[in-house]
């Protein structure tokens, strides 16, 4: 578990270069488009409301708590910026589903050694998207009322104070489903028990969405991130989750024989 970590970081290391390799670099230009479409409009809203809102907020500050007025507007503006960002991740990774989906069967068959059908035609393309688009939507259903509880904790005076902690330690999960679920999804492992999976190691997945907050920031860097957190989520499926699943269909199919 103290290792985990550190394994985090060699699977980003090795996403990289496997990104970059020919016949994966057209994956990048999707949540580029995407990236940059939803940043933009996003921006514009946060500036156009942000200080209204923060002034309204402020003014149901009771008196004998105006000391405290200074933590609240941070609290919030970093409450402000964890929404932005969630709303961002969602609009964006709905949009890129199905290439991040077929990007994680990519990489995982040339871990592997095996070969990956590369005929798509019109029929395929669209359950692919159907697809992707029930699973993402999964991934809302489980956020949201996580996302809701966490936004009234923070509007609670004093309570407020631990709440940003929780937001990351959040933030961190909510990154780690989202971009390990791709090669859990195409190896038929339903979204229940991917939770599952992921709950077994969670310095390792609170690792990789920590990363995946530092580098979203980061400019220019930040147009890769979706699909170098897929990549780098893949190596982790191969190295930590994929033989454990693997023997349980074995198992459940002797089991069946019998």
């Amino acid at each position: 578990m103290i290792l985990q970590p550190f394994q985090v970081i060699g699977a980003y290391l090795k996403a990289l270069p496997i990104l970059l390799s020919p016949g994966l670099r057209l994956f990048i230009l999707v949540p580029l488009l995407a990236n940059m479409g939803l940043m933009a409009l996003l921006y514009m809203v946060a500036f156009s409301y942000f200080g209204d809102l923060t002034a309204y907020l402020m003014s149901w500050l009771p008196d004998w708590l105006s000391f405290l007025s200074w933590l609240f507007y941070l609290g919030f503006s970093l409450l402000s910026a964890i929404s932005l960002f969630y709303a961002f991740s969602i609009g964006v990774n709905i949009i890129a589903a199905p290439f991040n989906g077929i990007l994680a069967e990519k990489v995982e068959a040339r871990l592997s050694g095996e070969t990956v059908e590369s005929d798509l035609d019109f029929r395929k393309v669209c359950l692919l998207i159907s697809q992707s688009v029930v699973r993402e939507l999964q991934k809302v259903l489980y956020f949201l009322p996580r996302f809701i509880l966490l936004f009234i904790l923070s509007l609670i005076p004093i309570v407020n104070i631990i709440t940003p902690f929780l937001w990351l330690f959040f933030g961190a999960w909510v990154l780690a489903i989202q971009y390990m679920d791709y090669s859990f999804d195409n190896n038929r492992v339903s979204f229940a028990e991917m939770r599952v999976g992921l709950r077994q190691k969670p310095i390792l997945c609170w690792s990789f969405g920590f990363i995946v907050m530092l580098l979203l920031p980061i400019p220019f860097v930040n147009f890769v991130v979706i699909p170098l957190a897929v990549v780098a989520s893949t190596i982790l499926w191969c190295d930590s989750f994929k033989a454990s699943y693997s023997k349980s269909d074995s198992l459940a199919q002797n089991f069946g024989n019998k």
